[in-house]
């Protein structure tokens, strides 16, 4: 399987984080507003800043545990 297989699909590699250029609603339903940081894929749409941040963060935490680095203080 190539590696560019999966580009299309809505998952979160495939996003990039971009400026807002215009108010707008995202995928998620939520208001986007000019200046906001938000998830941006070409097919899928984008993703609010608040959802945006959400999954931003979800995975960088399931990426620190996959390399050995519990965020949890347990």
């Amino acid at each position: 399987m190539s590696r560019y297989a999966n580009r299309s699909e809505n998952r979160f590699d495939n996003y990039r984080e971009i400026k807002a250029r215009f108010d707008s609603t995202g995928q998620c339903s939520h208001a986007i507003k000019r200046g906001d940081r938000i998830g941006w894929h070409k097919r899928h749409g984008a993703q609010c800043a608040q959802c945006w941040l959400s999954w931003k963060t979800e995975n960088a935490e399931a990426a620190a545990i996959e390399a050995g680095c519990s965020p949890s203080s347990w």
